[in-house]
């Protein structure tokens, strides 16, 4: 009986209509895969434990949180592939990068 209502509880989670990680729209996705991978080579740390913990962080965030990461991230995409900009801490809003840390962290 206990083993059947731990089922029920995983099933009714899993389609729980919370923002998650892999509700995120392709281009941020693979651009936060990316980075994941480069915070790991740089920082010598297990990339798949990188990006574990950034989605683990990512699905605890709310509906608020999840349109300004992905408004952010949006944002910088388009700066570095349509406007050809270096992204840089010159040109991302410091508060986004403090939100970033903390996902990766």
């Amino acid at each position: 009986m206990l083993h059947e209502q731990l089922l029920q509880q995983q099933l009714a989670a899993s389609q729980s209509s919370e923002p998650n990680f892999n509700t995120l729209p392709s281009h941020v996705m693979t651009t936060l895969d990316n980075m994941a991978f480069g915070i790991a080579q740089k920082e010598d740390l297990d990339s798949f434990e990188v990006k574990q913990k950034l989605v683990a962080n990512i699905n605890k965030l709310g509906s608020t949180d999840m349109k300004y990461l992905v408004d952010q991230m949006s944002m910088l995409i388009e700066k570095s592939s349509q406007d050809n900009e270096t992204i840089s801490d010159k040109n991302v809003d410091k508060e986004f990068v403090t939100f970033l840390i903390r996902l990766f962290y």
